[in-house]
């Protein structure tokens, strides 16, 4: 093997290298604002029912909240799999 021929792949292992690293990033990132909007959501739902209703109507809303947290988590899980 040439020198010339070791330093091609040299570069093409290293580009593959970035585009592997920026794939793993994006992914977080965007698993991380999807957590973020879900949360923000869950917690005004929460807040706006609490306030303006009786207790029992509240917790309801607090355990349906809980469950659609838990549901959209798995679906980002899924969707992140789906990417790979």
């Amino acid at each position: 093997m040439s020198i010339r021929a070791v330093l091609w792949l040299l570069r093409i292992t290293i580009i593959l290298w970035r585009f592997d690293a920026m794939y793993k990033q994006t992914m977080s990132v965007a698993k991380g604002v999807g957590m973020g909007l879900l949360a923000g959501t869950a917690v005004a739902v929460i807040g706006t029912k609490a306030m303006g209703g009786r207790r029992s109507k509240a917790a309801h809303m607090k355990k349906n909240a809980s469950k659609a947290i838990h549901t959209v988590g798995n679906l980002i899980g899924d969707v992140e799999k789906m990417m790979r």
